[in-house]
């Protein structure tokens, strides 16, 4: 069991906190045009989004309305929810009740349209971007963890989005200093734009970065194999244990009832009131079960069924003989 909470620790990383902000675009074209952010989840298991926050409220404003709410023994999840109600066109909940859209396939996309509209489905923001300044986004978790955060900057053209950049720089960790943006523009196949359906990564970037410090597979063999011995020894080790406890009982059990039959022994052979011996009272309990178990358990009631062709029934025999008066 400790061996596989061990092993199980990786996974924990995996999920919600895996989700990245990995495209933004603030407007369309020069004519107008809705914005929009292009998530992705790089955990290799299906998320659910729903119920997380999305806000343009910088850092410091989401932890100063924490720090009001220290005292009252609220939630977080229950503060940003307030928070949105407040301030309905700076934070948005993913809400709950779109299972199928908002379970997020793993290494995948999805799409929030900045357009101010969040009547018009679950995947729309209420709050759009202004072009010309820099524009902030970040994402929160229920329990008011921030997952991930960017600030698009103010040079970024219509028709132009601010993206991670893809040659394995995903995924990341918030705040490592490692993500690369860029700005694409649409004009060449690396700068290109399909909103919702790019950025695919045909390499394995885990995978890349294990091959590139194992190159021979040295490590990962030593691994496997240091996991199955190890689970061996540890079930060696549970089986030994197990053993040398039933052993301990039987043991324990044995002595009792050796400890025991001597003076059960005793007081067998001993006849009640102090006066009979054994046979006498051998005599005894045999009468008094044969007189207990004498019938068997009966109704009491009487069933008479009649016969077809008795003897008794038959009317010769219901007249009287006369006897024969000889001459």
């Amino acid at each position: 069991m400790l061996l596989c909470a061990i092993l199980a620790l990786p996974t924990l990383a995996q999920g919600r906190k895996n989700v990245r902000i990995n495209e933004v675009m603030v407007q369309q074209d020069s004519t107008g045009g809705n914005g929009w952010v292009e998530f992705y989840n790089s955990s290799y298991s299906s998320t659910a989004v729903e119920q997380m926050f999305i806000t343009t409220l910088s850092r410091e404003d989401i932890q100063n309305v924490f720090d009001k709410n220290k005292g009252n023994k609220k939630k977080p999840k229950q503060i940003l929810v307030e928070l949105c109600e407040a301030q309905p066109n700076d934070i948005y909940e993913i809400p709950r009740g779109d299972e199928r859209n908002t379970k997020i396939a793993p290494r995948t996309h999805f799409v929030m349209e900045a357009d101010g509209d969040p009547k018009s489905g679950t995947f729309h923001m209420p709050f759009t971007f202004t072009l010309g300044k820099d524009n902030y986004i970040a994402l929160y978790d229920v329990n008011g963890d921030l997952v991930d955060d960017v600030t698009i900057p103010a040079s970024l053209k219509p028709g132009e989005t601010y993206a991670i950049k893809a040659e394995g720089s995903l995924p990341s960790i918030l705040d490592d200093g490692k993500t690369e943006w860029i700005v694409k523009d649409g004009n060449t196949i690396e700068t290109a734009i399909t909103k919702g359906n790019y950025n695919i990564r045909e390499v394995n970037e885990n995978i890349e970065a294990f091959h590139d410090k194992d190159p021979h597979g040295y490590w990962i063999a030593l691994l496997a194999m240091s996991v199955v011995f190890s689970a061996l020894a540890l079930l060696y080790i549970c089986f030994k244990l197990f053993g040398k406890f039933a052993s301990r009982n039987l043991a324990e059990n044995k002595q009792t009832e050796q400890a025991a039959a001597p003076a059960t022994a005793q007081a067998a052979s001993v006849p009640a009131g102090g006066d009979l011996d054994g046979e006498k009272m051998a005599a005894i309990c045999f009468a008094l079960y044969q007189h207990m178990n004498a019938h068997d358990q009966e109704s009491g009631v009487l069933t008479l069924t009649p016969r077809d062709g008795s003897a008794w029934a038959g009317k010769t025999n219901l007249m009287r003989e006369l006897p024969v008066i000889k001459k």
